[in-house]
């Protein structure tokens, strides 16, 4: 999710969301924050007849400027739960489900929803190589040869 130009963000709305052009989203420059395992998480995966081998969260941060403006910062947040599969042992988004504080907006700045916000950040993070980043922050269960999890 990276881009040399910087992307103009909207104004925050007083419901907390930046606004981003629907086109701008999987091209965000997203920095990794912090990432951890999560028990509860993985006891429900077992649950739901997933055979996980660990799982947990990732956070991930970018900055940008309202309009240009280097004085009137924003900060987006992403973040998803994650779960290592057992049959090869890669890293898999869990349940579909990313957080942010993004909104997906058309060229005339209307929202478009979470639903296409939450696509156009998963066609960023099919970009990002967050599975290395995140096996590099945590205790993995099983580290497959042949991969970053190495």
């Amino acid at each position: 999710m990276n881009t040399s130009a910087p992307i103009i963000f909207r104004d925050a709305q007083a419901d907390g969301y930046v606004r981003i052009p629907e086109l701008a989203i999987p091209r965000l420059a997203l920095r990794h924050l912090s990432s951890g395992l999560d028990t509860a998480l993985l006891d429900n995966l077992w649950r739901t007849a997933i055979n996980a081998l660990s799982a947990g969260y990732t956070e991930w941060l970018c900055t940008g400027w309202i309009g240009g403006v280097a004085d009137d910062i924003v900060q987006i947040s992403v973040g998803w739960d994650w779960y290592q599969e057992s049959a090869a042992g890669t890293l898999l988004l869990a349940g579909g489900d990313i957080r942010s504080n993004v909104m997906a907006v058309d060229c005339n700045g209307h929202d478009l929803g979470m639903m296409r916000t939450t696509l156009a950040l998963d066609r960023g993070l099919a970009m990002l190589d967050w599975q290395c980043i995140v096996a590099a922050a945590v205790p993995l269960a099983f580290h497959p040869r042949g991969s970053c999890l190495n």
